[in-house]
């Protein structure tokens, strides 16, 4: 990764918020986990549900013992077995999070790592330490820019345990979601395909469902795991 992407150093890292909520995305719907949320993000998705963790520099800054203490002080306050590391995109402060991830692993917590999944390169050095990965599909449509590429090189770098999460808005298109079953056509292992509409936001709207349903029922001519699952944390009114 170039040097002018990283967002941090091993010893600290802009840090928007550390909490304790329930997932509300992936086939981890519903269980508790620590999030970790990092600041400063390298792709601009008008579906965003966290704008203000966009910005670089955004948040504040936290030493790698601020962010243990934090950690450790929810651990203790009921019982959680995961750390969700998420952003902004947290792959853009791939030093601290090795030593997290390594300092997670010896606390007995499993590391739940959030990406939009365009920088394969600190995946793959992270790839060892991470019990699950949530990578994004992202759509032109929503992005302004072709990220297919990096999408393909993320998934031979990303480990066992990924799954695949793809927003869908009321302008994907066909031609999208083929391309997007093509990159999973081709990656390494099978893969679980989340498809996830859109939570409303500003202009932004969900895909219509007959348009889901179509989606879903090409999905299941190439991978082995489809589910619908809409977000729930704003319907419940979590973090």
């Amino acid at each position: 990764m170039s040097k002018a992407l990283l967002l941090s150093d091993s010893a600290r890292a802009r840090v928007v918020g550390i909490f304790s909520s329930l997932q509300g995305e992936g086939p981890y719907l519903g269980e508790r986990q620590i999030f970790v949320r990092f600041g400063g993000c390298n792709l601009r998705c008008d579906y965003c549900d966290e704008p203000h963790t966009i910005t670089i520099p955004s948040g504040r800054v936290l030493s790698i013992q601020d962010i243990e203490r934090g950690i450790a002080s929810l651990a203790k306050t009921r019982p959680q077995r995961t750390v969700s590391w998420t952003g902004g995109e947290p792959l853009l402060h791939p030093l601290i999070l090795t030593r997290l991830m390594r300092w997670a692993r010896r606390k007995g917590l499993q590391n739940h790592l959030e990406t939009n999944g365009v920088l394969p390169a600190p995946m793959a050095a992270l790839a060892p330490l991470c019990d699950a990965v949530a990578m994004d599909i992202k759509l032109p449509s929503s992005t302004g820019r072709e990220t297919w590429s990096a999408h393909r090189a993320f998934l031979q770098a990303a480990p066992s345990g990924t799954f695949v999460k793809v927003v869908l808005t009321s302008r994907s298109t066909v031609a999208e979601w083929r391309i997007v079953l093509d990159v999973l056509k081709h990656a390494p292992r099978p893969v679980p395909l989340f498809l996830q509409p859109a939570t409303p936001i500003g202009a932004v709207k969900p895909i219509a469902a007959a348009r889901c349903m179509r989606f879903e029922a090409m999905a299941r001519k190439v991978v082995k795991k489809v589910v619908v699952r809409p977000q729930w944390h704003p319907l419940w009114g979590l973090p």
